[in-house]
């Protein structure tokens, strides 16, 4: 063959090659996680453009070398190569707009793939037979009747998601979701091991940790609270709202949500509230500094921090690009893939934040599982060199789903929830027994809670203090009907100081009748839909329900079943 035919055959091959590439990469490099990060553009550490200018080039280079790789070949193996490529396009996008279950929001949720099994082996089988009939389809079609569908199809395909993602992307880009910080705030832990010489009020927060997981460890574990003897477990203890979000800003600033407001606008007015500027003043005129150990900055409005805790600081970010691809395309492989491949390529709020590093933030956070307790064995606690206390915040994983630590506190992806639950609490002893091998326990204050339970049924929280200077022969147990509102008088009630703003757990009593409310958000069809926090895309909720009760867990329990007692809708949602 004359070499003009020949390169006349290759750029004919080529031509209609290109198109068909160009769909799938723009649908796996672009499309597939460009379209998740618009819509949850606070869950990420990078800006837009930090994001999609690799992709793009990623998607021109993998276009283009899939295009002259498969032009190489000729005949039947070319028509299966360009015929695969577009029908892998084409089932992904079945697949992700049609066939595709809800597997929950980005909120570090594991998801129980066990409970898919069954759908994941149909759903394949859809896939497959969807894959393979549409092949053998267009291989069986005369070469132009082929080369027509194949072309036109993909320009199809290609112009209503390149339109779409046009559209979206205009969108977030003049939208307050897309403004790109070359600083981060973050809560730095290079001294997350040091305490006070002088004293120390000790709050540790294991998430997602209810009273009934207490109560289920120790049917398995019934030691698991042996070093808590000096303890009082308060069994009926109510976090007031379902989520870190607003759990722990309500906690910490003793300010609640205002679902009128949007988000931002919450976050500011809790944290510049009296009764937070109250707290932290009071603190720091007791000669305390305060210290907030956790990766999270987006659940906490944490900026508007910065006049509260010492390792609130401002750090440059340096996007890893080779992460941030990687776990980018694990995005959209996450949504073409068939049901039962997703858990190979089911991604993870951490990987996602660790695209980008932040300088010196050495800290140990929540969702590094058992590290934290690997440091407390290296003797790591230690007094620091300082005239002040410290009130001290630790937020760990706890029992938030999945659970992958075990009763040793090692890693276990198998671990169950009781087992977990015992892992946690043996690195509470640990954090504890190094205290007392400092002589530092006896006149510190620890606090054991959660900032949540469950999201369903278990919804109040476990909750345990030590008092300064006080010593019992076993744990006591207090059936008070208490919540999260008295969080920071109680605070304060242990070091000395007045709380005008509101109560403290020691001013109820076990046979007290206390009407108590406890709030979630939740996606009520009912009700419009309102815009998601910081993104131009809805919110998955839309309301907030109110479960307003009398007694303990079993009686919030009845109110569940019963429905809420009151429904607010929501200016702003979270997720």
């Amino acid at each position: 063959m004359k070499p003009a035919r020949k390169k006349h055959r290759y750029g004919r091959r080529l031509k209609t090659a290109f198109l068909p590439c160009l769909l799938l990469s723009f649908m796996v490099c672009i499309w597939g996680s460009m379209e998740v990060f618009v819509g949850n553009a606070a869950n990420f550490r990078f800006s837009f453009l930090e994001a999609f200018v690799p992709l793009f080039a990623l998607c021109l280079a993998s276009t283009l070398i899939a295009a002259l790789v498969i032009a190489i070949f000729r005949k039947f193996p070319y028509r299966l190569l360009v015929s695969l490529v577009f029908s892998l396009a084409l089932v992904g996008y079945v697949q992700n707009v049609f066939l595709n279950l809800d597997l929950g929001l980005m909120e570090g949720d594991g998801v129980d793939w066990s409970l898919y099994t069954a759908h994941g082996h149909s759903n394949l089988i859809i896939w497959a037979v969807s894959l393979l009939a549409l092949l053998t389809v267009l291989l069986l079609l005369k070469v132009k009747v082929r080369r027509a569908v194949i072309t036109y199809g993909s320009l199809v395909l290609l112009l209503i998601q390149g339109l779409t993602f046009g559209i979206v992307s205009a969108q977030h880009l003049v939208s307050d979701a897309s403004s790109k910080h070359e600083t981060a705030y973050v809560l730095a832990g290079n001294e997350q091991y040091k305490v006070s010489p002088n004293g120390n009020v000790i709050v540790i927060m294991l998430d997602y940790f209810s009273n009934d997981y207490i109560d289920s460890m120790l049917k398995q574990f019934p030691d698991a609270l042996n070093d808590l003897k000096d303890f009082t477990y308060y069994d009926n203890c109510d976090p007031t709202y379902i989520g870190t979000f607003p759990s722990v800003v309500h906690m910490l600033t003793g300010h609640e949500f205002d679902h009128t407001i949007p988000i931002e606008k919450w976050f500011s007015d809790a944290w510049n509230s009296d009764s937070a500027q109250y707290f932290y003043q009071t603190l720091a005129d007791n000669g305390y500094e305060a210290r907030f150990f956790d990766s999270s900055s987006s659940y906490f409005g944490i900026k508007y921090a910065t006049p509260y805790f010492s390792n609130l600081i401002e750090q440059e970010r340096t996007v890893r690009y080779d992460r941030l691809v990687k776990n980018m395309l694990k995005l959209s492989l996450y949504r073409y893939a068939p049901h039962a491949l997703k858990q190979y390529v089911e991604p993870h709020s951490y990987d996602l934040t660790a695209a980008v590093t932040l300088t010196g933030n050495g800290i140990i956070n929540s969702w590094n599982q058992n590290a934290f307790y690997n440091m407390l064995r290296l003797d790591r606690l230690q007094p620091n060199e300082t005239d002040k206390k410290y009130f001290i915040i630790e937020f760990l994983r706890g029992t938030h789903p999945p659970y992958q630590v075990n009763e040793h506190a090692a890693w276990d992806t198998e671990a169950t929830l009781e087992e977990c639950a015992a892992g946690y609490m043996l690195m509470v002893s640990e954090y504890i027994n190094q205290l007392k091998a400092l002589d530092l326990y006896d006149d510190a204050t620890i606090i054991i809670t959660s900032d949540h339970g469950d999201k369903e049924n278990s919804m109040q929280v476990l909750y345990f203090i030590k008092e300064p200077h006080v010593t019992r022969t076993e744990m006591a147990v207090n059936s008070a009907p208490i919540s999260h509102k008295e969080f920071i008088g109680t605070v304060l009630h242990n070091i000395g100081a007045e709380y005008p703003y509101g109560q403290t757990i020691y001013d109820f009593s076990e046979d007290e009748e206390r009407e108590r409310t406890i709030m979630r958000n939740f996606i009520d069809t009912n009700y419009p839909a309102v815009p998601k926090y910081m993104s131009t895309a809805d919110g998955t909720h839309t309301v907030m329900y109110a479960y307003t009760y009398e007694g303990d867990r079993k009686d919030l329990r009845k109110q569940i079943r019963r429905g809420p007692t009151e429904i607010l809708p929501l200016t702003e949602s979270f997720n």
